[in-house]
């Protein structure tokens, strides 16, 4: 096996991770049109609820994807990064899920369940860079 292969595949896999954290963080930051279409009055999601409070969702995933993106230049606290970016993308999927289901009549939760398995996917690089020794 060729061991810095395979690292430099894992650093590739980080930076994706991270990109796409920054760029859903880009999108909550534009127009609103690009992240969410109208809904009937009453039916707010649980996302825009949170965000009412001040625009957690640009600042949350731009700040975990560029942890990540250092970690990986860096090559240091890559486990950690992840684990940041494990816990934003869990509670966005949580807010996407339990919103619609919580709405009547309940609508779709395939994004809830596509950040559920972006989550998944950054506890697989964390477990990644454990086995090969990179904290």
């Amino acid at each position: 096996m060729n061991e810095r292969a395979v690292v430099q595949a894992a650093r590739f896999l980080s930076f994706v991770l991270a990109t796409g954290a920054m760029v859903v963080g880009t999108f909550y930051a534009g127009p609103e049109s690009l992240v969410r279409r109208p809904v009937r009055p009453g039916q707010e999601t649980l996302v825009v609820l949170v965000e009412s409070v001040f625009p957690v969702w640009p600042i949350i995933f731009l700040l975990a994807g560029s942890l990540v993106l250092v970690a990986a230049i860096r090559m240091r606290g890559l486990i950690a990064a992840h684990g940041v970016v494990v816990a934003v993308w869990a509670f966005y999927a949580l807010c996407l899920i339990l919103g619609p289901i919580l709405s009547v009549p309940p609508s779709p939760i395939l994004v809830g369940v596509i950040a559920a398995i972006v989550m998944l996917t950054n506890a697989a690089a964390m477990r990644l860079w454990a086995a090969l020794g990179v904290n």
